[in-house]
């Protein structure tokens, strides 16, 4: 499991189910929202310009290189394209 640091007390982890990937939001042990994808969708969500990914809990919201993670539909954290790029490869 890969994780990112998204700010003091949440973490964005990357759980690897076969061919999708499932994407966790936790504050230390509890986890606040969950979303299974594929790896071919994120890698897709990734080559777009603008986009967005997901419904719920837990959404992506990509503008150039930076992805915005929002929780309950509210901004939480950014993370750089290159580094989610990065995790992905290594699944």
């Amino acid at each position: 499991m890969h994780q990112v640091l998204l700010n003091n007390t949440l973490t964005l982890s990357f759980e690897p189910l076969g061919k999708k990937v499932r994407l966790i939001i936790s504050e230390d042990d509890a986890e606040l929202a969950c979303r299974k994808e594929t790896i071919k969708n994120l890698k897709h969500f990734l080559t777009e310009d603008e986009t967005k990914i997901f419904k719920g809990r837990l959404q992506l919201n990509k503008q150039g290189d930076i992805i915005e993670v929002l929780l309950k539909n509210k901004p939480i954290a950014v993370v750089s394209s290159i580094d989610f790029e990065q995790i992905l490869n290594k699944l």
